[in-house]
């Protein structure tokens, strides 16, 4: 076991991007949806551009929108009402009628007054205090009474008004004692049976639930469209249920390994190709874990707020901001990985959008625009020109696509232009997330290049103060090779900054450097030539711890390691010889540790270096010296193999050799004396 965790973390760079990898594929499928994607697509007044279609199996036809509100509204006119019967409110009433009816000795109002309270009672009195609805009498209604229950029609039963009209009928107003008798049975009689909203509502729902969705069966083997047909509501209401019965019938547990075993396929495939492009076409990258991680995670953040999105709402996917990250990966890389990453992101989330072409059309079509357009972004208002190009992008396609697929602007709502403009306008948070993604990730952006430009920086400002000539040196090897950066398309941008601090191990001991030597002894004449060629030497380590102190960013030490390659300190080197004619001499004492330049724009400040410098101890240089001075120190340098670790080519060495003369000519040319 020691000895796996030993391997482990000897190829612990292997085991990050293989972990990045599988992580990548099981985080997306289990975020991505576990249901199949039809494979027809069709829209409501497009043309069917598949094969004719048959009924794969038998299914129902199911009802449009506007059928299942009419059979829903005809339920709710159909609906069936309950009621309760308390059966204990006749006998209390007869109880107190016997009482009241003690005070007079009218047998036959006694009697009369019971008549009139069973046959009440026996037919129901409604309370329609607390019931809302409006029932004719050949209704029928249902009486529940314990266990039993009666259907009869509503007009059948007693009312407040009826138990009323029928108590006044009965009994004559011949005398007081009648209109007494009246008024002490309408105080008496109250309703026994009562409205059961709970039930009636519970019974609705049931019905309305159990209603059928489909309308009539299509048999297997039924043609449903033919090539070419238009889909109209008819056609639409086919296609829409064949597609909903295909997911029922077809749609099972086995089906959805497959679909996780489809999911696994698809994302595998893309992940290997964004890996795969990587590692091929941009080894540095891909060997750097800060870098690599940086692009996985972006990927995957963009795809899970993406997948969240979808599921609240399928047209709110829009909002997330899909050309806002390859703007800010283009701050840290060059355009092809920026682009590679965005078309990455974009492949992995097509198979679960609705409207999968739609939705790649859009989103690559603004990505691109948005990183060809970023030049300067780190002014605010080309940022904010660059987010009106990708509103207006988005709204152009899409109207296109669907005067295309619709033939009419009808899905161009508020809503969508609103959408596409929040879109656009998240791009303005460019800048703060780059800003962030530097401290997350230990990158390095242009714009923190910019602030390292700032001559009051503590390094730049301790450089002026102590060695004044190595700064001038190094704003002239800046310019330089600034200028040659542009001829062979580097990055002119980082080649300057770490021209500006690839000496500044000088600060330690400035005036062992000709360029601050001004009228004063050479101190290496007191020392013998190895220890000079160590102090020389030392201004490398030196530069990287100083840097690293001061915490530059790792794209800027790596000028400072490789501005001198591996090469010898050849002065010092041939005045040890002449010392020491007889004695075997170690030549690796006398040369830089390296390593040599490993990118285009380490290689050319080495060559800008040797070539300023090497310029400064010519006497008057004419311009065929200063040529011939250049010919001399790169040929030195190519044939020491100082460049064979950088992707630099011979055409773009000759390039670069002739931006170096040409700039060397008009910095040292002869100034024309005028007359006084």
């Amino acid at each position: 076991m020691p000895r796996l965790f030993t391997r482990l973390y000897k190829h612990k760079n292997k085991v990050y991007r293989a972990s990045l990898f599988l992580f990548s594929i099981f985080w997306l499928i289990y975020l991505f949806p576990i249901k199949h994607n039809f494979r027809y697509k069709f829209s409501k007044g497009e043309f069917w551009n598949y094969e004719d279609l048959y009924a794969p199996f038998d299914f129902g036809l199911i009802k449009t929108e506007k059928q299942i509100n009419e059979e829903k509204q005809e339920i709710k006119e159909n609906e069936k009402y309950y009621f309760e019967k308390d059966k204990d409110i006749s006998p209390k009433i007869r109880k107190e009628f016997n009482e009241r009816m003690a005070l007079f000795n009218d047998p036959f109002l006694k009697k009369k007054g019971l008549e009139i309270i069973d046959s009440i009672y026996s037919k129901g009195y409604i309370s329609t205090r607390i019931f809302p609805y409006y029932l004719k009498a050949n209704d029928i209604i249902t009486i529940k009474s314990g266990a039993n229950s009666v259907d009869m029609p509503y007009g059948v039963t007693f009312n407040l008004e009826k138990v009323q009209a029928f108590i006044d009928k009965s009994i004559p107003e011949s005398n007081s004692r009648g209109f007494f008798f009246k008024e002490t049975l309408k105080d008496i009689i109250r309703p026994n049976i009562f409205f059961n909203e709970d039930l009636t509502q519970k019974t609705l729902d049931i019905r309305i639930a159990s209603m059928s969705k489909t309308k009539a069966v299509i048999t297997k083997g039924t043609r449903i469209i033919t090539k070419g047909d238009l889909v109209n509501d008819d056609n639409f209401q086919k296609l829409s249920s064949i597609k909903s019965a295909y997911d029922e019938q077809i749609w099972t547990r086995k089906n959805n390994y497959h679909l996780t075993s489809g999911y696994l396929l698809l994302l595998s495939t893309v992940l290997c190709m964004f890996f795969s492009y990587l590692y091929f076409l941009t080894r540095e990258v891909y060997h750097n874990i800060n870098s690599i991680g940086f692009l996985v995670i972006s990927i995957l953040c963009k795809s899970t707020l993406s997948i969240i999105i979808l599921r609240q709402e399928s047209d709110l996917v829009y909002l997330v901001p899909f050309c806002l990250l390859p703007i800010v990966i283009r701050a840290f890389f060059d355009f092809n990985i920026s682009f590679v990453t965005h078309l990455t992101t974009i492949m992995l989330l097509a198979p679960v959008m609705p409207h999968s072409f739609d939705f790649s059309f859009l989103q690559i079509t603004a990505g691109t625009l948005g990183l060809l357009t970023r030049t300067n972004i780190y002014k605010r208002v080309n940022l904010f020109i660059t987010s009106i190009k990708i509103v207006l992008i988005y709204i152009l396609s899409f109207c296109g696509l669907m005067l295309i697929q619709d033939g009419t602007l009808d899905m161009i709502t508020p809503k969508k232009i609103f959408i596409f403009f929040i879109s656009g306008t998240l791009v303005l948070f460019a800048q703060p997330l780059i800003y962030l993604f530097e401290r997350l990730f230990g990158l390095t952006s242009n714009l923190s290049l910019l602030e390292l430009s700032d001559s009051n920086s503590i390094l730049l400002r301790l450089l002026s103060q102590k060695a004044p000539g190595t700064l001038q040196h190094s704003l002239t090897v800046a310019n330089l090779a600034e200028e040659a950066a542009r001829q062979v398309e580097a990055d002119p941008l980082l080649v300057r900054i770490g021209a500006l601090y690839h000496d500044i191990g000088k600060i330690e001991n400035p005036a062992f450097f000709t360029e601050n030597q001004r009228n004063i002894i050479d101190p290496h004449e007191e020392l013998p030539p190895e220890e000079s060629a160590e102090i020389i030497l030392e201004h490398v380590p030196l530069g990287i711890e100083l840097a690293k102190k001061h915490k530059l960013p790792d794209k800027i030490i790596d000028f400072i390691r490789t501005h001198h390659g591996d090469t010898l300190v050849y002065y010092f080197y041939k005045k040890y010889k002449e010392k020491h004619p007889n004695k075997d001499i170690d030549s690796h004492r006398f040369c830089y540790n390296g390593p040599k330049p490993f990118s285009k724009e380490t290689a050319i400040l080495m060559v800008c270096d040797s070539i300023e410098a090497a310029s400064k101890s010519l006497q008057n240089p004419s311009g065929n010296e200063l040529e011939n001075l250049v010919e001399e120190i790169v040929n030195k340098q190519m044939k020491e193999n100082q460049f064979s670790n950088a992707d630099i080519t011979l055409k773009e060495i000759e390039r670069i050799k002739g931006i170096i003369k040409k700039k060397l000519v008009s910095i040292y040319h002869t100034r024309i004396e005028y007359p006084e």
